[in-house]
């Protein structure tokens, strides 16, 4: 009736007691300070670095056709700066323009007589040297025939690096990168990308994140189930009874609980490591469970497995304390949930893994009358 009681309570507490149950930002798993994040959240804002977490992946069939796609959204983001709902955007059209372009400007270029005439009209009243302007007029005649720069021409340049992080070739198709800063209205990106959805989209690095977390738990959760009903069904072939299993499960499940409810009581969401190190809690209580089963009607090996199972019940109480106390997120939640379960998984399998009280080999007992 007490395991009943325990396991009601503690469903309650999971079930009804407000705030989110499970953790899914991976941003909260790092060590440093809050204060520190959000001054480097303002040092980046000043400096104008882009937005770690929005980003538009342009697709092409060649690096040519990304570049002119990028420069085709140029007035549409150029809008949404003016709009407010971007403080500005970066590509990789700014760095590289696309072969078009290079040819529209190229020749733009004027012939070297009338770039002459206009340099000596414009020289005209000033004391420069005739000659002054000659390595000029040489640099934008031979611009005049000059191919059109590519991905490769910039290999080995300053700008290679720069772009690429925004160019991106893989399995014969290009990827272009438009990077963000200050997004307020992530709503008008999304609807800039799904004006073309087969050549735009959107990536929210943060939610794609939380949503492969989301997927790894979901993968777990079902692993562990299929483990609990192995791990049930080798226990009762082991014990071969299923008053004995149920006394050697119950203190795992009751301390699972508890663990759940504690957690979720005292405000902390639920992350991939407070799920492994359930399952170390529960191996532990297994075990707690099985010494003291099985030393059930022996005074003597009882003393002695309590004796056994308290000194290494202490030392692994220890170990966990003091990753409890330890200021990454990680190993905090790891010693806070293992140090639960190892003070939950000793006093409840001490509790509920003694027999019921019964005269051996069908008996009777000793204080019964007429005996």
């Amino acid at each position: 009736m007490l395991g009943i009681i325990l396991a009601a309570a503690c469903l309650a507490a999971i079930a009804f007691w407000p705030g989110a149950f499970w953790q899914n930002d991976l941003g909260k798993l790092t060590p440093i300070p809050q204060p520190l994040l959000e001054r480097d959240a303002e040092l980046r804002a000043e400096l104008g670095a882009p937005d770690v977490r929005f980003l538009l992946a342009i697709s092409g069939n060649s690096a040519e056709e990304v570049l002119q796609q990028a420069e085709g959204l140029d007035p549409k983001l150029a809008d949404l700066v003016q709009a407010g709902a971007i403080a500005g955007y970066d590509q990789p059209s700014r760095y590289l323009p696309s072969a078009r372009t290079q040819e529209r400007r190229r020749e733009a270029l004027p012939d070297p007589q009338s770039l002459k005439a206009s340099l000596n009209q414009a020289l005209q009243g000033l004391s420069f040297q005739t000659d002054a302007f000659e390595p000029f007029l040489i640099d934008v005649e031979k611009a005049r025939h000059l191919p059109p720069l590519t991905p490769v021409s910039l290999d080995n340049t300053p700008l290679a690096l720069r772009l690429g992080g925004m160019l991106i070739q893989r399995e014969g198709r290009w990827t272009g990168l438009i990077t963000f800063i200050g997004v307020k209205e992530a709503g008008t990106l999304a609807k800039l990308a799904a004006q073309a959805p087969n050549r735009f989209r959107l990536l929210d690095l943060k939610q794609a994140s939380e949503d492969l977390v989301a997927g790894q738990r979901r993968h777990i959760l079902v692993s562990l189930g299929i483990a609990a009903l192995l791990l049930v069904a080798v226990v009762l072939i082991a014990l071969r009874s299923v008053s004995r299993a149920r006394r050697v499960l119950l203190p795992m499940a009751l301390t699972t609980l508890l663990i759940l409810a504690v957690l979720h009581g005292t405000g902390v969401a639920l992350n991939l490591f407070h799920l492994i190190a359930l399952v170390l809690a529960a191996g532990l209580g297994l075990d707690y469970a099985l010494f003291f089963e099985h030393a059930s009607h022996d005074p003597v090996e009882q003393r002695r497995t309590l004796h056994a199972v308290i000194v290494c019940s202490i030392s692994t109480l220890l170990v966990f304390v003091v990753l409890a106390f330890s200021t990454l997120p990680v190993l905090r939640a790891i010693g806070v949930t293992v140090a639960l379960g190892v003070v939950g998984n000793f006093f409840f399998a001490l509790l509920f893994t003694r027999p019921d009280a019964q005269p051996p080999n069908g008996t009777k007992a000793a204080s019964e009358p007429g005996v």
